[in-house]
């Protein structure tokens, strides 16, 4: 993945980037140490069954599209969410396949984009921080419970790729569908292996903001990563909709 970054795009270009991220720091004042422990908290919290935390493990539990044979991808998450809309609004044919190639288009772009980014900073996780830097050896994410080991993707945290499919597609289906649009996500709804209930949103930004935040009560991301990978998003989503595709 280090050279995905180079893949060809359909819309986005190589100045669709993100800000550079937080300088690294040891130091417990910086806004990095901030940043790691407000990750560390919120897990832990969750882990404690914190009764002020059951919304954030919910929040957590229904973005975590990443679990090998028990989830979506991050970027077919938006798919399933586009096949809701499809079958909801009973559009056309032509509608569809419409829909279905600018959110295609859009989580390509956004992969594209956001892994180039990735290697560019080549950010330290949370969960290294947290143990080398705050002293927390045994620290754990609680993503993809397995036989008591939690997991933790391999590649950089900076951007975030969950936040960037997810505002990239935002953008697209606003354009789609209304920058309005409320819908309630069923995608996990029955599952049993974690919290599962469908949750409502007002928008398709709300829904990407709230899948970009899952990741930091999840364990697995920093809040920089969140926010950049929102702006990147928005950004890939933007140059998608500005596509010729109608004459």
């Amino acid at each position: 993945m280090p050279n995905w970054g180079q893949v060809r795009t359909f819309a986005a270009s190589q100045d669709d980037k993100v800000v550079a991220p937080l300088a690294y720091s040891e130091d417990p004042n910086s806004e990095l140490y901030n940043q790691a422990r407000e990750t560390m908290l919120k897990v832990s919290k969750i882990k404690a069954g914190n009764p002020d935390y059951p919304e954030d493990e919910w929040i957590a539990d229904f973005w975590s599209d990443d679990c090998p044979t028990k989830t979506l991808t991050p970027a077919a998450r938006w798919v399933a969410i586009t096949n809701q809309l499809v079958e909801a609004e009973n559009v056309s044919l032509d509608f569809a396949v419409y829909a279905y190639a600018k959110v295609s288009f859009a989580l390509c772009d956004a992969g594209i984009r956001c892994w180039g980014e990735k290697y560019v900073y080549n950010y330290i996780r949370p969960i290294d921080y947290i143990r080398q830097v705050m002293g927390q050896p045994d620290w754990n994410t609680i993503m993809c419970p397995a036989d008591g080991n939690f997991y933790t993707p391999n590649f950089p945290t900076y951007p975030s790729g969950h936040a960037t499919f997810a505002s990239a597609s935002a953008e697209v289906l606003s354009d789609l569908f209304g920058y309005s649009y409320s819908m309630t996500d069923r995608c996990h709804e029955g599952r049993v292996e974690f919290l599962s209930t469908p949750r409502s949103f007002g928008s398709f930004d709300e829904m990407a903001d709230e899948n970009a935040y899952s990741r930091i009560p999840l364990g697995v991301h920093f809040r920089m990563d969140a926010e950049a990978g929102v702006d990147l998003g928005h950004k890939v989503g933007k140059k998608v909709n500005s596509l010729p595709w109608k004459k």
